[in-house]
């Protein structure tokens, strides 16, 4: 039994690494852009920030700048 609790526990540091790790990288591709003005970053890091699950999808969800140009028909 023991051996089955250890190895939940690694799984689990292992996801709070992972987790870590993408959170940095949102936050600091949050700070190095320049389409999004200063109050709409603090507000970006504070709710990624105070509500990191909710908070990181709903960035990388809306967050970041929809690259897909329209097609007008002709």
């Amino acid at each position: 039994m023991s051996s089955f609790s250890s190895a939940l526990l690694n799984i689990f540091l292992i996801a709070i690494i992972i987790w870590f790790i993408v959170l940095i990288i949102a936050i600091i591709t949050l700070t190095k852009r320049k389409d999004i003005v200063t109050p709409a970053k603090a507000f970006w890091s504070a709710v990624i920030f105070f509500a990191p699950v909710v908070g990181l999808i709903f960035y990388l969800m809306y967050g970041f700048k929809n690259k897909r140009r329209d097609i007008t028909k002709y």
